[in-house]
């Protein structure tokens, strides 16, 4: 197969920045994959090819073995909670993303031990290369005739229907791989944390970043079935998806380096796991940095270095990571403005939400006189487009503690400006900042959510072309729209804060 331009910008998770940085031809950077078991696309994968097949043995195995057993496939499921009941698994938090590779990593090597095929590696679902579930999920029968243990009925999304692209588009993958720092890419610490008591990591009371709040809940609930549930390891297309959102991950941290704080480094997951004799496996975060040192890689990261980041970015970065740790309005920084507005309003399907927001005469000057900035997606340089980011300030909105009705079925988009916003208004438009959910679990049973959206685009593209005006009030509006199978519930934030950070 020749590798094109496409192929390894989308199901190589946008690695072509490093193999251009590298200066290695596509072919020659593959071939220097090493012989660590290599997590490939499900696209492409035929319904009989060994990976497929090692993990639906995997599966049927792990579903046969007894209800007392451990490794059963429910009791492995029960790890990450159970209904609307959670065990250990972190939401809102971030310990989200190192959570989950070590969960994952824990299933993989069972489905080696159990197959005994030691060069297995969880495929992964490209939903934004292939939205479309993938087929040998959706095949009731395998082509042999035999039942498809991967195929689970009660999913409700329809085979012939792609995930939206404002969920899993190229636009929304390349907005998350060039957030920063760790706490906006990878959701914030839990509000309050001072100590490495295990209680933090159950704790829900982060900020969401957009690849949680964005790709990784809005496919769980799009799903349906077991997905929006506690119980979502029960369907074998949980690990495919979860398997992309770690790739995000270890893309990510090809230009940006994970958070050094040690309320962060220093937690460990004690008793979370197993090993594949059934004892416990008890990582802490900085145990779970590298794939490889897990069993497992993506293919990339071996052959080329990361290159340093700027002065000038380095000093954005700890001004953002300065007020993510803090309340934003809290936020005392020398280049950091902020403000904020309560709400007691809640926005539904036929009536939007406006927030109108005063910001400090001439806070956004520098911003709208900027050019729009480039995505990444183009140059295939994500280092040249985060260093032309750090020239102008950034905005960051951060919608608090937002309740969430029918949290399973809504999809709440955001807008900026856009004075006669509806909910068929479509996401092509150009005051359109982005979407978030929460995962269907989330919105009664935990601490309401909050998240934080970067505005700077927006902002350009709305008022750079009029010019802002002294003091002007920017209008921030929500309206939420179906997701899944279901109708949209209502939406409402207690709060917004606006941060403006200059390097």
């Amino acid at each position: 197969m020749s590798i094109t331009r496409r192929h390894v910008i989308v199901q190589g998770g946008v690695i072509a920045a490093g193999l251009l940085a590298s200066g290695l031809p596509g072919t020659k950077a593959f071939a220097q994959i090493p012989s660590i078991p290599w997590r490939r696309s499900l696209q492409g994968l035929a319904w009989n090819d060994p990976i497929i097949e090692t993990y639906r043995d995997a599966v049927r195995l792990l579903n046969a073995l007894p209800a007392s057993d451990k490794f059963n496939w429910v009791n492995l499921s029960k790890i990450h909670g159970s209904g609307d009941v959670v065990k250990y698994c972190p939401h809102g938090n971030w310990y989200f993303l190192p959570w989950h590779r070590a969960y994952t990593a824990m299933y993989e090597r069972i489905v080696r031990h159990v197959t005994k095929n030691n060069d297995f590696a969880m495929p992964f679902w490209d939903w934004t290369d292939n939205p479309y579930l993938p087929e040998v999920f959706t095949m009731q029968k395998t082509p042999d005739g035999k039942d498809n243990p991967l195929y689970v009925s009660s999913r409700t999304w329809p085979i012939t229907q792609p995930m939206p692209d404002n969920i899993v588009g190229p636009q929304v993958l390349n907005t998350i791989l060039t957030a920063k720092p760790y706490e906006v890419f990878g959701t914030t610490r839990p509000e309050g944390q001072n100590s490495l008591d295990p209680s933090w990591v159950t704790t829900s009371s982060g900020t969401q970043g957009a690849l949680e709040y964005t790709p990784h809940n809005q496919v769980h609930n799009n799903i349906g079935g077991w997905m929006p549930e506690m119980s979502s390891p029960r369907d074998p297309i949980f690990f495919m998806h979860h398997c992309n959102i770690d790739r995000i991950w270890a893309t990510w941290n090809l230009r940006n380096a994970n958070s050094t704080d040690r309320l962060w480094a220093d937690m460990p997951f004690t008793d979370n796991f197993y090993d594949v004799d059934g004892n416990f496996w008890s990582p802490k975060v900085s145990d779970l940095y590298v794939p490889e040192e897990l069993g497992y890689n993506y293919g990339f990261r071996t052959y080329f270095k990361v290159a340093a980041a700027s002065a000038k970015t380095l000093a954005l970065n700890d001004k953002l990571t300065s007020v993510i740790a803090a309340t934003a309005t809290d936020a005392a920084i020398a280049g950091v403005t902020t403000t904020s507005t309560d709400n007691s309003k809640a926005a539904t399907e036929n009536v939007p939400l406006s927030l109108p927001i005063k910001i400090p005469a001439g806070a956004l000057q520098e911003i709208v006189r900027q050019p729009p900035l480039p995505s990444g997606m183009d140059t295939m340089d994500f280092g040249a487009a985060q260093e032309q980011a750090a020239s102008a300030p950034r905005v960051l909105a951060f919608l608090r503690d937002v309740e969430i009705t029918s949290a399973s079925t809504t999809s709440v988009r955001v807008f900026l400006g856009k004075n006669d916003l509806k909910a068929d208004t479509p996401v092509t438009d150009p005051h359109y900042v982005g979407s978030f959910a929460v995962l269907g679990h989330d919105g009664d049973h935990h601490r309401k959510p909050s998240f934080v959206l970067d505005l700077t685009d927006a902002i350009q593209r709305v008022y750079g072309g009029r010019g802002q005006t002294d003091g002007e009030a920017i209008d921030l509006q929500l309206i939420p729209v179906g997701s899944g199978a279901g109708k949209p519930g209502a939406v409402e934030p207690a709060k917004l804060e606006i941060a403006i950070v200059s390097a």
